[in-house]
């Protein structure tokens, strides 16, 4: 599906959040408890054999360029990695001791040029800064409603190396601070939806973005139990503070499952059915989107008319969910009580045969894309890197799983990451120089 622009709205606060509650409340419901799942932009394969030009790139790869212009890059294996595993030569974080070691709920991490690294605590409304050698060095937040306090903060973002930017959802505010903690600016959060993570951004032209999505299919309560199918319209905003201006892509319809099954509370818990394919969407701050799909290795890359001009394709075998990968979700979710056991076991028969085989997009701050594949059960983490053009850079792995939820930063020729050990510790970690060349 190809995203559209919708149009572009001169913004008045107020009116806007009134004229959205509804709307964001079906939003938050979608984001929170569902996994969409859609097909990527289609690309009809015989267009290949019509390209106008076709050159081998300095990778491995083949670059076509098609008579409308869209160039496809297309790899006939996954290139293995060309160093060893990165592993981590700092971490931040115990389980008891100096409290400013210890964290509730990591929901930010960022660094600087100069290897400060910046920690964000949701439970203690703190952005606690420590230097490259993982010394406290100050904290430059807490809890309130004053100038340089927080009260719901779930994400930041460093833009120019200068300035922290928090989304604080209790005060529905993006606000803006120095690195030595001084309140800068306040602006209206432009999509009033909450996730555990805030997964908006921030381009270099200092526009907000960030995903919704909408359902028009009534509320029903109470629900009904087991396998639920439906459809959401999946949407990025942008707002421009400087000319408080907001626009609308659309992502297209995105369908979604998921698993109803009454609680022991005489509640209701709504599962997603883990593997089920999903799209993912992620703005490049230099401009255009970067998004993935399916049980192919394929990455589009769209302008922000929504038309395509980039396609990475990789060859490779789809990754089988596999009967002992479905058991162990029903051993580990019954085990943890996250699930009854009877209705883990549906869930796990309603996973699809073959799993996605890109899990996550991440730009770093050389605008490079780091694709994470898919792995197969007990594999290492690993990510193909591209540059802007599709030209692969290189493959790096991990010797420590990173968290999901908690997108990878990658800043300064380093990776910083949330992990969690045995007694799940959180803990921030940071990876010696990446073996790329460049770096």
């Amino acid at each position: 599906m190809a995203l559209q622009t919708v149009g572009r709205t001169r913004c008045n606060h107020a009116a806007t959040h009134a004229n959205h509650a509804d709307r964001d409340r079906d939003a938050r419901r979608n984001v929170m408890r569902r996994l969409g799942r859609c097909v990527l932009v289609a690309l009809a394969g015989t267009a290949l054999a019509c390209a106008s030009e076709s050159r081998r790139t300095d990778g491995t790869g083949v670059r076509d360029t098609l008579p409308n212009g869209t160039i496809v890059v297309r790899y006939d294996r996954r290139p293995e990695p060309a160093a060893g595993p990165l592993e981590p030569d700092l971490s931040i974080g115990v389980v008891e001791g100096d409290p400013h070691l210890v964290f509730g709920d990591v929901r930010g991490i960022e660094a600087d040029r100069d290897g400060t690294i910046y920690v964000l605590d949701y439970q203690a409304s703190e952005i606690r800064a420590f230097d490259a050698e993982g010394r406290f060095l100050r904290t430059l937040t807490r809890k309130g409603q004053g100038p340089g306090e927080l009260t719901e903060a779930n994400g930041m973002i460093l833009v120019g190396d200068s300035v922290l930017w928090i989304q604080d959802h209790g005060k529905g505010r993006m606000i803006a601070m120095d690195l030595q903690g001084e309140e800068l600016a306040r602006v209206p959060m432009h999509v009033r939806s909450y996730g555990y993570i805030w997964s908006g951004t921030i381009d270099h032209r200092r526009r907000f973005w960030k995903p919704t999505f909408h359902s028009d299919e009534p509320s029903v309560w109470p629900p009904s139990e087991g396998l639920q199918e439906s459809r959401s319209r999946g949407y990025l905003k942008s707002y421009d503070p400087a000319t408080d201006v907001a626009d609308s892509v659309y992502l297209g319809e995105q369908p979604w499952r998921s698993f109803i099954a009454r609680n022991s509370r005489g509640g209701y818990s709504y599962y997603t059915i883990p593997n089920d394919p999903r799209t993912i969407t992620i703005v490049d701050p230099a401009g255009g989107f970067w998004q993935a799909s399916g049980t192919s290795y394929r990455i589009a890359r769209l302008d922000e008319q929504g038309d395509t001009t980039l396609v990475i394709e990789v060859a490779g075998e789809p990754v089988l969910v596999t009967e002992e990968g479905r058991q162990r979700y029903v051993d580990l979710s019954s085990e943890s009580s996250r699930v009854d056991r009877r209705v883990a076991e549906e869930i796990a028969a309603l996973m699809p045969a073959a799993k996605q085989a890109i899990s996550q997009l991440v730009v770093d701050d050389r605008g490079r894309l780091w694709a994470r594949r898919t792995s197969a059960d007990g594999e290492v983490a690993t990510y193909d890197v591209f540059a802007p053009d599709g030209e692969h850079v290189g493959t790096v792995t991990l010797t420590f799983e990173p968290s999901q939820y908690l997108p990878l930063r990658i800043r300064h020729g380093r990776v910083y990451a949330l992990v969690r050990d045995s007694l799940d510790v959180p803990a921030v970690v940071r990876t010696g120089p990446i073996p790329l060349e460049g770096w």
